[in-house]
């Protein structure tokens, strides 16, 4: 019945040819301009499980706490110069790109330590624990004031007394040794300049500025007008340099800029140059091999139309229902010109064999849509089947492609079955009016001889094929899982390269965890954020974490607040200001310096010791910048508050997986604390990937299977489909293995592909045989070798398909190529050495090769 029906479609399409293209113009015309809508998605966290709580918890706690959206313009200082200069350029650039709408604040400074100090020095004491009130005890001794102004005195005797003159001015008790790192370090990763307040690097090189957009990267539109201002701003002030560092100007800096919204234009980039350049050089690298195998030119059409007609229907449908494509999907299209030309191939190689037998036009197209036909959509069917199969995976990237890709078969299928039996039709009427027909060639690739000897000597075919089984399968149990997400993405990417350079050049990377604090109240969180950094404490500073950062470096919880003013009640005479001051005028005066220059500074001490209650972050929201700061570490969200305490390990150190004492405090801290970071996703996505892939792989096994049954009415004969498959899939392991190539987040799940398109090779040389078997020894052979010719053919079409994706800029997507590449080629050299072998040492033990050599 179905290959009937399959009949009734070419032979319509030989008698009404016209009308079929007519309806398939209409049809490309209306895909074109639905795929103009089509977009491109950017951010890779939109790749992860959507569903699974730690890797929401890394989405949602970057996106909160602005973890990723940030630009960062780095400006450059040539080696051996004054530094101010480039800093005045600095502020004039921070302040100009400030007046962008499209930018919320930029940080290149903490402000003027005179300032931090005269901000953060009322409330000190809130910041010393009991080590640092021990100290503060001795420190306002009579004894440690006395020692504190002789330290003074030879401060302002020094040449650095000129940087330094202000500070002490304003903190002459040195109370600003509780705070002034915390506040420092706690501003974020990057190096600050204590004399100035810069962001700049250890080789006093670099000077950062670090830019907060008003809406993500992944807004395309947005972030190209973000970068085009931006640069305008950067020509602005660089043609002012002579104004801003003077008569006797040093060299012009460089500016350049880097961070998330470089990389996701970067990426933007990428997945269009490789959309395009897949697509249009696996269609080239196929019609070139297309042109090679059937030596007929005016051929490419027969090819070309119906991949093309495939493609649209499928870029339309994938602008009507996913609406944007991502690194992963964007992947589909080089893949369906890979698998949608096996259809092309294994049907005009049996027409092709039919014309050359003498058959008519209309038997020799009822034969190619009727029995190869089914064939066709059997093969179509299965890998449509195993692609859908990555519905079961909890990665968004991957199982939209499988989604497309599978659709996208179905799609090349309809048009195959539609189109060329009206293209040939349409040829043949051509060639008859000038009454010249083309010679009708298959070039088989060396495939004939191979056939005929797995044909003649199985016993020889099948243990070279065992022995090369064994080999492989020893081989693949030394594969190894690359899992940094890192490593999939681009490289040279000047985003991503810029914020290394940043990361190395300031002494601390933008590498870190976060331990997310949750609970209902600020006083709760802060409370939970107190033990946690207690926690911390007691691990940092060795080889799993170096430093950390949180909101109790500048806002300590509530109890700790009550005990520093249960403190200075105990202490009253040692604080009392007029003691202080009273002693420190005596010992000035002994030392021989001015009392006046220090009163502003007593004034604060004053107030420190004369606070009454504990602090909120009202009380520290004392402008724009300490909001921004505050905001870094703790949060107001729907569900009520979070915190955060930043990780730091060693450099390039647990990239792989969380340092076991980071894992050990998330689970001692309770369910309120959660441990996140790339590692932790990274570990992971390790995991879960690879228990998807073994589910996607059964779940496409199982299916195919269930499939072929029901085609082949027989279990034998439905093993001996898959046989190619199996084994052939054992020998890519090896090969993977052999050739120094290892498992990624991408290619783990070209197993699951090569079931749907491996199968097919079975499928194709299974339904050959059936329909061959009762016939001469000759025939059989003949039929056989015909049908694996064009089976060798679609593994070639198919490497070179899959080839174009060895161009990807996408290291993952580039070994999924690869790893199809060994996946095709050796599941077709099982199907046309080893199954044939197989089927006719089958038939020698049943007696059949007497048969047929008296026949």
């Amino acid at each position: 019945m179905v290959e009937q029906f399959l009949s009734r479609i070419a032979l319509f399409g030989r008698s009404h040819y016209r009308m079929v293209f007519l309806i398939a113009g209409a049809v490309a015309v209306g895909c074109v301009l639905l795929t103009l809508s089509l977009d491109f998605d950017t951010d890779m966290l939109a790749l992860l499980p959507k569903d699974e709580p730690l890797v929401n918890t890394f989405r949602d706690t970057m996106t909160e706490f602005g973890g990723v959206d940030r630009l960062l313009v780095v400006v450059g200082l040539p080696e051996g110069v004054a530094t101010d200069p480039y800093q005045a350029f600095a502020a004039a650039l921070g302040e100009s790109l400030q007046t962008l709408e499209e930018i919320e604040y930029v940080d290149y400074r903490i402000g003027e330590m005179e300032e931090l100090i005269a901000s953060y020095l009322p409330n000190a004491f809130f910041l010393l624990d009991e080590e640092g009130r021990a100290t503060f005890e001795k420190k306002l001794s009579d004894d440690g004031i006395r020692g504190r102004v002789e330290e003074l005195r030879r401060l302002v005797t020094t040449p650095q007394s000129v940087a330094i003159k202000e500070l002490i001015k304003l903190d002459p008790l040195g109370l600003s040794d509780a705070f002034v790192d915390r506040v420092v370090v706690s501003r974020g990763a990057v190096k600050v300049d204590l004399s100035t307040g810069f962001f700049l690097s250890n080789d006093r090189r670099l000077l950062l500025l670090l830019a907060k957009p008003t809406q993500p990267a992944q807004e395309i539109d947005f972030t190209r007008r973000l970068i085009e201002g931006v640069n305008e701003k950067i020509d602005s002030v660089l043609a002012s340099w002579p104004e801003i560092a003077g008569a006797d100007a040093p060299a012009l800096p460089t500016v350049r800029l880097g961070g998330n919204y470089i990389t996701v234009l970067d990426d933007d980039a990428y997945i269009r140059r490789d959309v395009v350049l897949n697509a249009l050089t696996s269609m080239a690298g196929v019609l070139i091999l297309f042109l090679f195998a059937f030596r007929r030119l005016g051929l490419l059409l027969y090819a070309f139309v119906p991949l093309s007609m495939g493609l649209l229907l499928t870029f339309a449908f994938t602008a009507a229902t996913v609406g944007a494509l991502n690194a992963a999907s964007s992947a589909f299209a080089a893949l369906l010109v890979g698998l949608g030309i096996d259809f092309i191939i294994v049907s005009y190689g049996r027409y092709v064999e039919e014309r050359r037998a003498g058959r008519p036009l209309a038997e020799a197209l009822g034969t190619m849509s009727g029995s190869s036909g089914r064939a066709v959509l059997l093969g179509a069917i299965t890998s449509a089947a195993t692609f859908y199969s990555f519905a079961s995976t909890q990665f968004v990237g991957l199982r939209q492609m499988g989604y497309l890709t599978g659709t996208g078969i179905l799609f090349c299928m309809l048009a195959v079955l539609f189109l060329l039996p009206a293209m040939l039709a349409w040829s043949d009427d051509h060639h008859g009016r000038r009454d010249r027909f083309p010679r009708l060639f298959l070039h088989g690739f060396g495939s004939s001889r191979l056939i005929r000897f797995s044909l003649r000597r199985p016993g020889i075919v099948l243990t070279a094929g065992a022995v090369l089984t064994g080999a492989a399968a020893v081989l693949a149990f030394g594969l190894t899982f690359e899992d940094s997400i890192r490593e999939m993405r681009p490289k040279g990417g000047e985003g991503s390269e810029i914020e290394t350079e940043v990361g190395e050049r300031f002494g601390s990377g933008f590498d870190f965890m976060m331990l997310v604090l949750s609970e209902d109240s600020l006083e709760s969180v802060l409370e939970l954020t107190d033990r946690a950094v207690r926690a911390v404490e007691q691990v940092v500073g060795g080889e799993e974490i170096v430093r950390f950062e949180s909101i109790a470096s500048i806002l300590p919880p509530r109890s700790r607040q009550l005990e520093t003013l249960e403190w200075l009640r105990e202490h009253q005479g040692l604080v009392d200001p007029d003691r202080v001051r009273a002693r420190f005028a005596a010992a000035a005066s002994d030392e021989g310096l001015q009392l006046r220059p220090f009163l502003a500074g007593l004034d604060l001490f004053e107030q420190a010791v004369s606070v009454d209650h504990p602090v909120t972050v009202a009380d520290l929201s004392l402008d724009a910048s300490s909001q921004r700061l505050l905001q870094r570490f703790v949060r107001k969200t729907d569900s009520g508050w979070k915190s955060i305490v930043y990780l730091y390990p060693p450099p390039r150190r647990w990239k792989r997986d969380p340092p076991p004492a980071a894992v050990a405090l998330a689970e001692d801290l309770g369910s309120e604390v959660v441990l996140s970071g790339v590692n932790v996703v990274s570990a992971f996505l390790r995991e879960s990937i690879k228990r998807d892939a073994i589910i996607a792989a059964l779940v496409g096994l199982l299916v195919v299977s269930l499939l072929l049954w029901i085609d082949f009415k027989r279990p034998l004969d439905t093993l001996l489909c898959l046989a190619p498959l199996v084994v052939g899939i054992v020998w890519m392991l090896g090969a993977m293995v052999a050739f120094s190539l290892t498992m990624n987040f991408f290619n783990i799940f070209v197993t699951t592909m090569i079931i749907g398109i491996g199968v097919d090779y079975g499928i194709h040389m299974m339904h050959r045989y059936r329909e061959v078997r009762e016939a001469p020894l000759g025939e059989l052979e003949t039929g056989l070798v015909e049908t694996g010719k064009a089976v060798v053919l679609a593994a070639l079409s198919t490497t070179v398909g899959f080839g174009s994706l060895s161009l990807s800029s996408y290291p993952g997507l580039r070994s999924m190529g690869i790893v199809a590449i060994l996946g095709a080629i050796s599941t077709a050299m099982v199907a046309i050495t080893l199954l044939p072998a197989y089927l006719s040492l089958r038939m020698r033990r049943g007696g059949a090769s007497g048969k047929r050599a008296q026949q």
